[in-house]
């Protein structure tokens, strides 16, 4: 299982960076956007995102 699926069973979603390059995109990269939550959301979300990278890895 990739890492997007284990952060969106923690609650968060993320867009693969390489959309965001006109060429060649990094696939070590990602885009979150945090625009509208609070400041505890995004300390939750970032918490969680952890949690998804260190269960990635593992």
């Amino acid at each position: 299982m990739g890492l997007l699926p284990k952060a969106v069973d923690r609650g968060v979603a993320f867009v693969p960076g390489a959309a965001f390059y006109a060429d060649h995109g990094d696939p070590r990269t990602l885009r979150l956007s945090f625009v509208t939550a609070s400041v505890d959301q995004i300390n939750h979300g970032i918490a969680a995102l952890a949690q998804a990278i260190r269960d990635y890895r593992t």
